[in-house]
């Protein structure tokens, strides 16, 4: 079966813009309550969604995750084969995470325990059917609640903001907003089902493979959070507000890039889940140089934006108080050369569930490991710096894992040549960028001139790397 290089692109470019609004939306309203609220209400406000991320994959539990990795024929009939008794029993456990959630921000912001627990519910359900509509592929209705719910987010945050700023009238708001939205998806989602009719070409998998990849893919998926999130909680215990504060913004995520790399993974699998091929390996090889082509042209160019322009990004954003933050983030972002391309997607495909856990235990662990003394030998920015070398390492062994799934070799799954050109030609542009902007501008003149050739170059490289991947390979 062929696939097609526009239906790779379309996949991955509708998986992208549904979770790009919501994701811009929160960044805005982080700049903006940053600057408005006091030290202690902003605190109180990033306390409840730092708690919300870190529960709601206990509670989806990676059922999310492994929707994506098969066919829409699959997932209806597995479905219909679950028994009643394992809905209800998933419900008691999301009511008890729930009410978990509920009794930290009722204790810690003394928020009434109904609010919390009906958000970590509604948004975990609303995750789950997400996915499941991406992989029925309603991407127009899913584009337009995205738009509508990310302009209500905003809308209530400001609205609070303007009107006596209350955290439990912020969270009942938001709830409404996030259980209007569940109800939309549950709607189109109940339709979807009704109308397929099973097929004879529907594929068929074990109970008991899917089961074990499910248990893996849900462990995965919390020890990834936690991953994001240890440094920040340890540093908080440890060190005072102030410098928490700093090296929470100086290692802040690029929200937009892992939105990239999980789009187009999403993407892959989606491409590769209609059924039987005559030779899967080498589709799948060809999807993930594609892929890594495509997503090295968007991410490179900003990587090098962010390293070069990073002291005008932080000034003119957070202001001068946090220059401190500057060398943390050049440490972070150290890391965003490896979101061209994913990991795990071809272990995922294949089924190697516990190399995929090994690989995030072992990645975590060795991270904590080098937190100690890579802190007393460089400060703040060593410590950001452990979760760097960590990454590199834990991204060498799913390559190789990788290759070895596919009997290949490491270097056939990457488009190493390509990369190695853009990265030398990418950086020299920058250097010379920075120069000229920093030389004969204001910072903030610098900052825009500077983005402006960023979104050129990297329109301008993935316009090539498109139209180069159509003339290339039918894939």
């Amino acid at each position: 079966m062929p696939l097609k290089g526009h239906s790779l692109f379309s996949n991955s470019f509708f998986i992208f813009i549904i979770r790009f609004f919501p994701s811009l939306a929160n960044l805005v309203v982080v700049i903006w309550y940053s600057r408005h609220l006091s030290l202690e209400a902003y605190g109180n406000y990033q306390h409840f969604w730092i708690q919300l991320y870190v529960i709601y994959p206990l509670a989806c539990f990676g059922i999310h995750v492994l929707i994506i990795t098969y066919s829409r024929g699959l997932i209806i009939n597995l479905m219909r084969r679950i028994g009643r008794q394992y809905y209800v029993m998933y419900g008691l456990w999301v009511a008890g995470l729930s009410a978990v959630f509920a009794w930290l921000q009722w204790g810690a912001l003394n928020i009434s325990f109904v609010v919390p627990f009906l958000f970590l519910a509604s948004f975990s359900f609303a995750m789950i059917l997400e996915s499941l509509l991406i992989v029925f592929r309603n991407y127009t209705s899913l584009t337009i609640i995205s738009i509508l719910y990310s302009v209500g987010f905003a809308v209530i945050h400001w609205y609070v903001l303007a009107h006596g700023f209350s955290l439990e009238l912020l969270f009942v708001y938001l709830l409404i907003l996030t259980v209007c939205r569940l109800g939309v998806y549950l709607g189109i989602a109940l339709f979807n089902v009704k109308q397929h009719t099973v097929g004879e070409g529907d594929e068929v998998i074990a109970i008991n493979t899917i089961r074990n990849l499910w248990l893996h893919l849900g462990v995965y998926d919390v020890i990834q959070i936690l991953f994001n999130w240890i440094d920040k909680f340890i540093i908080s215990l440890v060190l005072t507000a102030q410098l928490s504060a700093i090296y929470v913004n100086g290692s802040r995520n690029i929200p937009i890039l892992p939105l990239l790399l999980s789009a187009a993974g999403s993407a892959v699998l989606i491409q590769l889940a209609g059924g039987k091929r005559e030779d899967e390996a080498a589709d799948m090889i060809r999807l993930m140089n594609q892929t890594g082509k495509i997503l090295s042209a968007i991410i490179f160019p900003v990587f090098f934006f962010l390293l070069f322009f990073r002291q005008e990004l932080i000034v003119t954003f957070l202001t001068d108080k946090y220059l401190l933050a500057v060398p943390i983030f050049m440490v972070s972002i150290l890391v965003l050369p490896l979101r061209a391309y994913s990991f795990t997607t071809v272990l995922q495909k294949m089924h190697k569930g516990a190399i995929i856990n090994t690989g995030a235990v072992a990645d975590l662990l060795f991270a904590c490991g080098l937190m100690y003394p890579l802190y007393k030998w460089l400060g703040l920015p060593g410590v950001a710096l452990s979760f760097v070398i960590s990454t590199y390492f834990q991204s060498a062994y799913y390559l190789y894992y990788a290759a070895k799934s596919l009997n290949s070799s490491p270097l056939k799954l990457i488009p190493y040549a390509n990369w190695l050109v853009k990265l030398i030609v990418y950086a020299t542009m920058f250097i010379v960028i920075h120069y000229v902007c920093t030389e004969y501008f204001t910072v903030k003149i610098s900052l825009i001139l500077g983005m402006a050739m960023m979104v050129v170059i990297t329109i301008i490289s993935f316009l090539f790397e498109l139209n180069k991947g159509k003339r290339d390979v039918s894939i």
